[in-house]
């Protein structure tokens, strides 16, 4: 019996694999999870108020949008993750974390940001890029980006703040559209 159970989850964690290996061929991003330390400062930075809905955008494990949430509990929290084993760690982390949290298996340009209040980003430079084009067209006046290391192209930052990272800085900034 046990031994089953331990064969299942096996061709489980390969399958997942399998599919996360194929998905990074169309996909050219790393998952690189948020330091707590960052995730904290973005939190802050965001000035979460109850009926914000908020956007993860690469949501990753869903730590940022689980912070978020226990930060500000009046809010709506939506992520989207489009690498397979790191949408289901994201979904893990919220069973565990007992918060209401929607996380999607969805391409961040294929989301519906109308409705945003704020957005966190920490995705490469490439996608920021792209980013940029979507938020104008979609972002309501007001809204906010929170964004860790990259900076969105054409847009300045309303604020900046650096961030211990490995003995050096890092830069979150929030921009307002």
């Amino acid at each position: 019996m046990l031994a089953d159970i331990a064969i299942a989850a096996l061709i489980l964690m390969t399958a997942l694999i399998a599919i996360t290996f194929i998905a990074h061929l169309w996909v050219p991003v790393v998952y690189v999870p948020t330091p707590h330390v960052v995730v904290k400062e973005m939190v802050e930075l965001a000035h979460l108020k109850p009926g914000n809905r908020v956007y993860d955008l690469g949501a990753g494990d869903a730590r940022l949008l689980i912070a978020a949430k226990r930060k500000e509990p009046g809010i709506t929290v939506i992520g989207c993750e489009l690498i397979p084993t790191v949408w289901a760690l994201g979904k893990l982390n919220i069973l565990k974390s007992r918060q209401k949290v929607t996380l999607r298996f969805q391409n961040i340009l294929r989301c519906d940001l109308q409705d945003a209040d704020v957005v966190f980003l920490y995705l490469i430079p490439s996608l920021m890029e792209k980013l940029k084009e979507k938020f104008d067209q979609e972002l309501r006046p007001g809204t906010r980006v929170v964004a860790y290391v990259f900076k969105i192209p054409g847009k300045e930052p309303e604020k900046e703040v650096k961030v211990p990272w490995m003995g050096s800085e890092r830069a979150v900034r929030v921009y307002r559209w």
